[in-house]
């Protein structure tokens, strides 16, 4: 009866509901509600900084369309106008609900909110870095352990602007053992290697570079090896034969064809060991020729004659010129031996080895040039050039390829250059090896020495009143490009390019590193102010960076101004003053201000860039706890 009664009563009541809400003011059954989007969870600014709410937010609706500008904003404690507002009172524990609505015309209503959370920022701007461009004392261990050897010369040495400098007042007809810098290095294992020095001459010159074994010459004595005015890499290749050797690397100055007088810098010398093994897989070998194996023979018409048939006895292509051209050059005889079944593939390394016999001898080099049979000139052609006795020759050569290519040849160009007095030749090609190589062989530096007297590797490398280091590309080779010093002087830091790169990372200036980092506090804002020019007008790439960031490099960008981002800071001649100051960092920092030149403006300029900092500064304005 209870459960009758109750059934009946319910009944009832939802009609008298009906009739309620039937009074001709109902909302469309259809309309769809609005949305507003891009409201963050939650934001934070500094008491007294302005908030703009609507930044970023958009409302919709799908019967009335845009309705941003409908959006209203408000929060208990907050004055809002057109959307701004700016907090005066610090919450940052608690914060402010910002409240955003938005209204379409059926009455249908969207909600979102917003935590503000408000830090009290102190007033002053406190000092963490400034720069100390006073003079800097050379130690004896920024020498690098390299001894100077001079036995008759009137000549000093210094260590000044970044540079290890020889200055030659009068060489005195000593001999190259007379006058040189040494110096030995310990349990050195078998292998290729290549010794290399960054150098530049007053005046032209030349020198000699060598390694010794127990007094023994390693891969022979390299000399007269030119330096000019231009900072360049000069190198010499070597292999050893034994491990656990001690070898004594010699730079030589003294000896015939160098002037009375000059200074010679040397801003870098890096030893390199090639490890690893290399597999040769033949693509055409041809150890003894059978007929003419497709030989092109050509020339330019400038009075060369040039023919070719094959030679059994000699079992080789033979190459009749029965007279030269009389204006010279090297292209005017060219023979092209199509590589038969062999490609080419760009980015991989090709090696050759060519065994020829010539009945005269070129006086001047000749060219052999790896390429597609019918386009010789094809951009990053490989290039090999030697000179060709009476007599047998064997032609190596190894080649990372710049081109692909299913039709690979390699061209002779044989003709004679203008001093060359011969006026027929017969040249015999008789045996042709090309191969692809493949392995993990690999480029060590074994040890790199800089005379910049701060920065890594000197005696100032942990002093925090010099926190300076620097990198150019040639740190990681003698074929990178990049090359560049740092010094102090007259009150300012000197960052002095030779050669620029395209790259930005490959000629950088670093105020502070992992052994000698600008440390920065928690809960601050950082403010960087530094005054650079440069001796050229190039673009600048600016970033603040924390090192402690893990694997991810751009999760430790706490600022960044590139060029790439088309937003450089353009420097010239006259002092710029570059400042900028962070968002919020919570955490406490180990830093490094990165300053990049590398840009095809830099590249461009083909000669010195003098860049000169006057200023360095560094603060924060710390969060109230």
């Amino acid at each position: 009866m209870k459960k009758i009664l109750s059934v009946t009563l319910g009944a009832v009541l939802s009609l008298t509901m009906l009739a309620g809400c039937n009074d001709g003011s109902e909302q469309n059954e259809n309309n769809t509600d609005p949305t507003i989007s891009g409201v963050k969870a939650s934001a934070t600014v500094m008491a007294g900084e302005e908030f703009d709410a609507l930044a970023g937010v958009t409302a919709y609706d799908e019967e009335d369309g845009d309705l941003t500008a409908n959006i209203t904003v408000e929060a208990l404690g907050l004055t809002f106008i057109d959307g701004k507002t700016t907090p005066t009172v610090a919450s940052e524990y608690v914060g402010y609900e910002i409240i955003y609505t938005v209204t379409d015309s059926d009455d249908a209503t969207a909600t979102e909110y917003c935590t503000l959370y408000v830090k009290q920022a102190a007033a002053q701007l406190e000092n963490v870095f400034t720069s100390d461009f006073t003079t800097i004392t050379p130690n004896d261990n920024d020498r690098h352990n390299w001894t100077f050897v001079n036995n008759g010369a009137e000549a000093a040495v210094t260590l000044k602007q970044g540079a290890y400098v020889i200055d030659v007042t009068d060489l005195k007809g000593v001999n190259e053992d007379q006058l040189m810098l040494t110096r030995s290095f310990a349990d050195l294992g078998a292998g290729d290697y290549e010794f290399v020095i960054w150098a530049s001459s007053s005046v032209a010159t030349k020198i000699n570079m060598n390694a010794l074994v127990e007094g023994d010459y390693v891969g022979g004595d390299k000399y007269n090896k030119e330096v000019d005015t231009a900072v360049k890499a000069i190198s010499h290749k070597f292999t050893l034969t034994q491990d656990n050797a001690t070898v004594l690397f010699r730079i030589c100055l003294g000896g015939n064809e160098r002037p009375d007088e000059f200074s010679f810098a040397i801003e870098k010398i890096a030893i390199y060991k090639t490890t690893g093994m290399e597999r040769q897989t033949d693509l055409y070998n041809k150890e003894r020729f059978d007929d003419l194996a497709g030989f092109v023979i050509s020339n330019c018409g400038d009075g060369s004659a040039v023919t070719a048939e094959y030679d059994a006895a000699e079992s080789a292509a033979k190459i009749n010129v029965t007279s030269y051209n009389t204006g010279g050059g090297v292209w005017s005889v060219s023979a092209k031996l199509p590589l038969a079944g062999a490609s080419v593939e760009r980015e991989k390394k090709y090696g050759y080895e060519i065994v020829l016999k010539a009945a005269n001898a070129h006086i001047e080099t000749s060219e052999f040039i790896v390429a597609p049979l019918d386009n010789a000139e094809v951009a990053g052609r490989a290039f090999n050039t030697c000179v060709i006795g009476a007599g047998e020759t064997t032609v190596r050569g190894t080649f990372t390829a710049e081109f692909n290519s299913e039709t690979p040849a390699i061209h002779f160009q044989i003709g004679k250059h203008g001093s060359d007095t011969m006026t027929s030749n017969v040249i015999l090609v008789k045996s042709v090896r090309f191969y692809k190589i493949e392995g993990d062989k690999k480029v060590d530096c074994v040890a790199q020495d800089k005379f910049v007297l701060f920065g890594k590797g000197s005696s100032n490398a942990e002093n925090v009143k010099y926190p300076y280091n620097l990198y150019n590309g040639s740190d990681d080779g003698v074929n990178v490009p990049g090359i560049g010093t740092a010094y102090i002087e007259n009150g300012k830091l000197v960052y002095k390019i030779h050669e620029g790169s395209t790259v930005g990372g490959q000629n950088k200036l670093v105020i502070g590193y992992w052994e000698n980092p600008i440390n920065l506090p928690a809960d601050a804002y950082y403010v960087v102010r530094f005054k650079i020019k440069s001796s050229a007008a190039i673009g600048l790439d600016v970033c603040l960076h924390d090192m402690d960031c893990g694997d991810n490099w751009d999760d430790g960008l706490l600022y960044r101004r590139a060029h790439w981002q088309n937003d450089a800071v353009q420097i010239g001649t006259t002092e710029t003053t570059v400042e900028f100051s962070t968002d919020i960092v919570y955490k406490a920092s180990k830093c490094e201000l990165i300053l990049e030149f590398g840009s095809s403006e830099l590249s461009a300029c083909g000669g010195d860039v003098t860049i000169e900092i006057s200023e360095i500064f560094i603060g924060v304005r710390r969060i109230a706890d």
